[in-house]
């Protein structure tokens, strides 16, 4: 293996840009290569993950097809350099360190154990899962090591780390010594460094992740290590390893660890908890600079409510967020909250609906399932997280169904911003492809943590517990939907979208999937009624396909004007049923590998011109208005 540093350099040619390498030295290569770095040479084309050579370049790797948020990147640079949790700021700039970057990494087996003080043998960009060609990786393993060694900031001080997501198994060591572990592919973990920290000058981080992506029993969403060479149309390449922000913390000896905070339309309802239970908190409600509520609690206590005078409430037409301080002695952060409700109930027809704020208002949105063809799992920048919900306002819907996924917090952050409703997937264990059935534990425990780790958003108004026949069978299905409205009564549950256990009635959602066209489902007195999947119809763009001519969609059509007029009919037809219908989402925001059926292609360029956006958002407001 060599030691090298290198960057990335974006060309583009004949309309298509490559992100190629530059190395430090010259290398003899052939003058083909794949798309996996690892296998070049025409003899193995047709095991290449496109099934063809790409280019003829100097070296690799090189990502086919990216965003235009990929040519700021580099292995000296710092991908997704912002605060990233926007729900817990403490201090400032000085009080916390990010961690993306270069790191070393090797690919390991099941038995291999790390050699601490020893260089791995390649780098990695962290965030990127390895995957994803901007890791440099792009290539699934199994099992991967992780080190980075840096400069302790805080000598003497507590110090905290903190990981966004990493998939799946994760064990941190520092200095040769385990810190902790965490399972699970979608929350974020923390863990306290001060006790491993020996010198303030080379300190060795050593993570080890084991992710059997769709071979194990834990969910795994859309994710198949087949879609690496075969790609199917609704299955996608994988993404393990580290998939958000790292980054250190300087804390009190005595810290404010979490806080939660539910608005409704008059008052927020608070708690905090601290490393040291028992102590008291004081807290304030601002608007701007104005304190509007205050008062005290106790930490790992009871409850604490806030009256708020004079309301300014959370919705797609004025996303009013207020800031939410917490105090203990020697400790404060700051946080925010929206007043908002979302329930269930008759609207002046008597027709039962969701109610926002106690009003119906139709929802309109589209299916996101935040895949990136250069970062996989990850945006390569704060922007390009903003860019996906700001084409949510720019098409004229006002929601999103975020599915099979859970996103980094800054996400959430923007949709709260700018008053986008997200209904919420619980990710799955999506069909049994290996004969592996999933793991009800696991599940669950992947449930409570999204629910708690996502909990303060305001944007959030429903959570949905199954999609389709994915893995259902496997449960009992009313009870998950049961214990889901009891641990979080703030929100509606849906419980399968467009699935068979749909057909129990239970929970707060009448939820189908028509494809292409959608129809009218009804709703009763104790469902509202919900097209959860609808359209998936598809115009193909040469030059912003992830494999040129193997796009697959549920209705193909011949341009984007096409698409676009095919797209008002179906909002027509939805408008002709709104006596029943409440919500729809359509198939989706952009394509995803092979899945060419967005309104944007897989590189965020949009398929239609200013004049076909105009008369999409202007079909969407009136089904939102009508």
């Amino acid at each position: 293996f060599f030691f090298f540093f290198f960057w990335f350099r974006i060309l583009r040619t004949e309309k298509r840009v490559l992100v190629t390498l530059s190395l430090s030295f010259q290398l003899t290569l052939i003058s083909q290569v794949c798309w996996l770095k690892d296998q070049v040479g025409p003899a193995v084309i047709q095991k290449c993950r496109n099934f063809r050579v790409i280019q003829p370049v100097a070296s690799g790797p090189f990502c086919p097809l990216v965003s235009e948020w990929a040519s700021g990147i580099s292995l000296d640079s710092t991908p997704l350099p912002e605060y990233p949790r926007p729900q817990l700021v403490r201090g400032n700039d000085r009080t916390w360190l990010n961690l993306n970057g270069k790191w070393e990494f090797q690919p390991a087996t099941a038995t291999q154990r790390p050699q601490f003080g020893k260089p791995l043998n390649s780098s990695i960009l962290v965030p990127f899962p390895a995957e994803a060609c901007l890791s440099g990786i792009w290539a699934n393993h199994a099992y991967l090591f992780y080190r980075k060694v840096f400069q302790a900031p805080w000598r003497g001080q507590r110090t905290l780390i903190h990981f966004g997501a990493v998939d799946w198994q994760t064990t941190v060591y520092l200095n040769g010594k385990e810190v902790g572990n965490h399972t699970g592919g979608y929350d974020g973990f923390s863990l306290d460094l001060t006790p491993f920290i020996t010198t303030a000058a080379a300190n060795e981080l050593f993570v080890t992740v084991f992710d059997p992506s769709d071979f194990g029993a834990q969910v795994f969403g859309k994710q198949r290590v087949s879609a690496i060479r075969q790609a199917d149309g609704d299955t996608y390449t994988p993404a393990s390893g580290i998939w958000q922000t790292v980054w250190l913390e300087n804390v009190p000896n005595t810290f404010i660890e979490r806080v939660t905070i539910l608005g409704d339309l008059s008052s927020f309802t608070v708690s905090a908890l601290t490393n040291i239970p028992g102590k008291q908190y004081q807290v304030q409600v601002l608007d701007g600079a104005t304190v509007v509520a205050s008062a005290t609690g106790t930490t790992g206590g009871a409850k604490t409510r806030l009256a708020v005078a004079n309301p300014k409430l959370w919705s797609p037409d004025s996303p009013f967020l207020y800031n939410i301080s917490f105090t203990i002695d020697g400790d404060s952060v700051l946080a925010y909250g929206g007043l908002r409700t979302f329930t269930l109930g008759p609207d002046a027809k008597g027709v039962t609906r969701p109610l926002l704020n106690g009003k119906f208002l139709f929802l309109a949105g589209w299916l996101d399932q935040s895949y990136w063809p250069d970062g996989i799992y990850t945006a390569p920048s704060d922007a390009a997280l903003l860019f996906d919900l700001q084409a949510v306002n720019r098409f004229g819907l006002n929601m999103v169904r975020l599915h099979q996924k859970v996103n980094s917090e800054r996400w959430y952050y923007h949709a709260d911003r700018l008053g986008i409703v997200v209904l919420q997937d619980m990710i799955q264990h999506y069909g049994d492809p290996h004969g592996n059935p999933p793991d009800p534990t696991l599940f669950m425990n992947d449930f409570v943590a999204m629910i708690d780790g996502r909990y303060n958003h305001p944007c959030i108004v429903q959570w949905t517990a199954f999609n389709e026949n994915d893995m259902v069978s496997h449960f009992d299905a009313a009870a998950v939907v049961a214990w889901a409205k009891k641990y979080d009564p703030s929100r509606l549950v849906d419980t399968d979208s467009g699935g068979p256990a749909n057909d129990l009635h239970v929970g707060d959602v009448n939820d189908i999937h028509d494809y292409p066209w959608p129809r009218d489902p009804k709703p009763s007195a104790t469902q509202y009624a919900m097209i959860g999947e609808f359209g998936g119809v598809g115009a193909f763009i040469a030059g912003h396909e992830w494999w040129p001519r193997m796009c697959q969609t549920y209705l193909k059509v011949a341009d984007q004007a096409a698409l676009a007029s095919t797209y008002i009919q179906m909002v027509d037809s939805l408008i002709s049923n709104k006596k029943d219908i409440s919500v729809s989402v359509y198939t989706q925001i952009t394509d995803v590998e092979r899945e060419c059926d967005g309104f944007l292609n897989y590189d965020r360029t949009s398929k239609f011109d200013d004049a076909q956006t105009k008369a999409i958002a202007d079909a969407n407001q009136k089904l939102i208005h009508a």
